[in-house]
């Protein structure tokens, strides 16, 4: 291949902010790539070069908005060198099918450290001291701070860095009690960390807070005037989270009412502070120690982060393994097989009860998803809900949007047309495993249940209530009819006429209803003349067709 063609098969990516050496070398050395570092680029130059690049590597200083998103109209890929993605419009993003990814777990310890580093200097008054000491002064008396051996803990927010501060905490023998209503029991108890469900009871327990929760519509805030009125007196509170989660203004107040003693902050609502920031305040410039958002801002943390970075989204251009996709509601590759084939069987599952509500049902109002068995009852379900139930709605949402619909905007577009989606597990019976569904309408609803055999082979084991077993693949001709002689030799005769094959047949009937549902796979096309003609001839309620193959897009 000449040189002139390798260049115009080369993914593009453009590097917005400084990255470290490592990612660097790594995307420079990959022979499908083209990269341009354009640190500080302009807004307006930004937009006019979007369109040329595949993918875009930011820090925290590009917006990577709306506009900006619709400019790219290439973009595969939008990644943060970072923890944080407040940059980046995830919604829109997810709207046209772009991974957005960060790099969370590479600067884990430099955040944690930075955490112990805050709580010992507000506790220790260190900063002050130093400062008291440069001035000339030998004040000893005036630095009394408190030891952590001892003290309670209580740790907001259980991920990679709360459970790494946990562990150092430990070490200076605290008690640690964390609240993190997301993380499994099994978890607290693996990592030693007693649960609190209460948070204003946990406040008013501790003696120091540390916040290591993401920034949420939930946790915007959540460290308000209240909770500074329910925090034992004395106590300290670290943030090495993000600004937003605490109100500044309160905060200032409780240091000046002396309701607690002090804190360490490394990050801000507003990025940089204005002069204005109340944590600048004089009268409580003894109690507070800041710092600017260093948290990462270790040698080895930035080195981590990039080539974490620079790895995965190769990974995401080239169609390979990658992880840190924030806005993947899963990472198929994660999974086992089993975990794979029932996510494939769920969409199918999603497809089907589509179509099933479309003959009466109305417009989707709540999907119902009961997960049962060990394959498929995880402990870490996290925030969002577990894969089977996104690749349900995945494949009920293409019936009406169309093929397109990944997973990454299914449970946006189930949340904008409305329709709750409920997720439970529990213990299997019959069936080693199962997916069962229920999608109410607004004039009826659909159940369905499926599972999958020791040999791997997916099955639809009931639907509406009718017990029925056929395998969800291919062209299949579902109908319900009054249960009566001579139905299925009609459908045969008519289907025969025009030429179509029947692969498979299984009926279902319901006991003293007078009715019965039937699954076909067929070979060949069942046009909309033929439906009509056999829903007409054939004694039908309803009768529909379902296309179940073609690749599944993620």
């Amino acid at each position: 291949m000449s040189d002139e063609k390798r260049n115009e098969t080369k993914f593009k990516i453009l590097v917005t902010e400084p990255l470290g050496d490592e990612g660097a070398k790594i995307l420079q050395s990959a022979p499908d790539v083209g990269i341009d570092l354009m640190s500080g680029v302009a807004r307006e130059t930004l937009l006019k070069i979007l369109p040329e690049y595949d993918a875009v590597i930011t820090r925290s200083g590009t917006k990577m908005d709306r506009e900006a998103i619709e400019a790219g109209i290439r973009l595969r890929v939008i990644a943060r060198a970072g923890v944080g993605v407040d940059n980046v419009d995830i919604q829109e993003a997810s709207r046209r099918g772009i991974v957005v990814i960060n790099a969370p777990t590479g600067n884990t310890l430099a955040a944690a450290e930075q955490t112990m580093a805050l709580m010992l200097a507000a506790m220790r008054n260190i900063p002050q001291a130093h400062n008291s000491l440069k001035s000339g002064e030998w004040n000893r008396s005036r630095f009394n701070g408190r030891q952590m051996n001892g003290k309670k803990i209580l740790i907001m927010g259980l991920g990679r860095i709360g459970v790494q501060v946990a562990a150092r905490c430990r070490a200076f023998g605290m008690e640690i009690m964390g609240y993190d209503p997301y993380v499994p029991e099994k978890r607290l108890q693996e990592i030693g960390v007693e649960r609190v469900t209460d948070l204003f009871g946990g406040l008013s327990l501790a003696d120091v807070v540390t916040v290591h929760l993401p920034i949420t519509k939930e946790t915007n805030g959540i460290i308000s005037e209240r909770a500074f009125r329910a925090m034992k007196p004395g106590a300290y509170l670290i943030n090495c989270a993000r600004g937003g989660i605490v109100d500044e203004a309160a905060c200032a107040q409780a240091l000046r009412d002396g309701r607690i003693a002090g804190v360490g902050f490394d990050v801000y609502s507003q990025e940089p502070p204005s002069a204005t920031n109340p944590l600048f305040d004089d009268d409580i410039a003894d109690k507070v120690v800041l710092t600017p958002h260093i948290a990462a801002n270790t040698a080895e943390a930035q080195t981590e982060v990039a080539r974490i970075v620079a790895e995965n989204v190769l990974g995401a251009l080239r169609g390979e393994e990658y992880e840190h996709a924030v806005n993947l509601p899963f990472m198929e590759q994660h999974l086992g097989d089993i975990q794979k084939n029932y996510v494939r069987l769920s969409r199918k599952m999603g497809i089907l009860t589509a179509k099933l509500l479309g003959n009466d049902g109305g417009p989707a109002a709540r999907c119902k998803v009961m997960l049962r068995g060990s394959a498929l009852n995880d402990d870490d379900a996290g925030r969002g809900n577990r894969p089977y139930t996104v690749a349900f709605i995945k494949g009920f949402l293409e019936v009406t949007h169309g093929p397109e619909t990944n997973y990454m905007i299914a449970p946006i577009l189930a949340a904008e047309r409305g329709i709750a989606i409920e997720e439970s597990t529990g213990e299997s019976g019959t069936y080693k495993n199962l997916v069962e569904a229920e999608v109410e309408g607004q004039n009826g609803s659909v159940t369905i249940t499926g599972t999958i055999t020791e040999e791997g082979r997916q099955h639809i084991v009931s639907l509406n209530d009718y017990w029925i077993d056929f395998v969800p693949h291919g062209q299949l001709l579902l109908f319900q009819n009054r249960d009566c002689p001579g139905v299925i030799g009609k459908i045969g005769r008519l289907l025969g006429d025009s030429n179509v094959n029947i692969a498979n047949f299984s009926l279902g009937r319901k006991n003293a209803s007078g009715l019965a549902l039937a699954a076909m796979e067929v070979d060949g096309v069942i046009s909309d003349e033929l439906l009509s003609e056999i829903e007409r001839d054939g004694d039908m309620l309803w009768a529909t067709t379902v296309k179940l193959n073609g690749e599944e897009r993620r």
